[in-house]
């Protein structure tokens, strides 16, 4: 079944529902609880255009700092949910959030309810060994998840709109796109008006950690402990990036915090 011919037996929630939206470090930021986030998707997957969900988080800052295009996409996107090091921000900034939200655990939340409804994805990234090892765990832990398509993210740029082509006639209504940023939001924003799915997250590396072949944060160092846990994981490719980006970010925050200038309080979504 297309994304445009979906029908549904319960309306879900409007996406004007009641949350905050935070403004930090010249974003803004959508608080919102993980069950509200959900029930976005819900809203967003009945109405007739795509909706692109932004992660931030301090790397993605770093790398728009000095990328005005990727600065943009994430200003304008639809949703803007934060990982923990803007959630750390935004408290210290006296504009707290509702939740630490990101992608992959948005992802992860949102999968019980797209088995339920029956809701058409499709998976974009990765190595196709990654993939195909994802849609076959998730098949197993979700047995009536409508899995519409995958495929692997290692495509050349000219293959791009026949990407696009076979993810519009799979059906699906909501694409994960897990090609590392700044790729997969500049891959979302070059293809929105072509896209036919109703919802585009990317998801970074998310995939590998789905798929069990790498292990994602426990719980108990979800509290601004990820990068610590990640690089533990992977020192080779990731202790240059949180070398670079953890202390910009942090001297980011404290010179906004310090500034005689506040930023201003939150603003009330329409």
């Amino acid at each position: 079944m297309s994304a445009s011919s979906k029908t549904w037996e319960t309306p879900a929630p409007a996406l004007e529902s009641a949350h905050c939206r935070v403004p930090f470090l010249g974003y803004s930021v959508d608080s919102l609880s993980m069950d509200e986030a959900v029930a976005w998707v819900a809203r967003a997957v009945q109405e007739p255009r795509l909706h692109h969900i932004a992660v931030i988080n301090a790397n993605k800052m770093w790398i728009a700092n000095r990328n005005s295009r990727l600065q943009q996409i994430i200003q304008s996107a639809d949703l803007v949910i934060p990982e923990y090091a803007v959630v750390w921000g935004c408290r210290v900034l006296g504009t707290p959030v509702a939740a630490h939200i990101g992608g992959i655990m948005l992802l992860q939340s949102l999968l019980p309810w797209l088995e339920s409804e029956g809701v058409g994805v499709y998976f974009l990234g990765a190595r196709l060994a990654v993939v195909e090892t994802l849609v076959m765990r998730l098949k197993r832990q979700y047995p009536r998840l409508n899995v519409a398509g995958a495929l692997s993210g290692y495509f050349p740029p000219e293959e791009s709109n026949a990407v696009v082509e076979g993810i519009n006639k799979s059906g699906a209504s909501i694409a994960f796109v897990a090609l590392g940023s700044p790729k997969q939001e500049f891959w979302i924003d070059n293809n929105r008006e072509h896209l036919q799915v109703r919802v585009a997250l990317g998801v970074g590396g998310s995939f590998d950690v789905l798929a069990g072949l790498k292990k994602d944060a426990p719980s108990w160092v979800r509290h601004g402990g990820e990068w610590l846990y990640r690089l533990a994981q992977d020192p080779r490719h990731l202790w240059k990036r949180y070398l670079t980006t953890n202390p910009w970010f942090v001297s980011q925050v404290l010179r906004e915090k310090f500034m005689p200038c506040k930023m201003s309080k939150p603003t009330q979504t329409a």
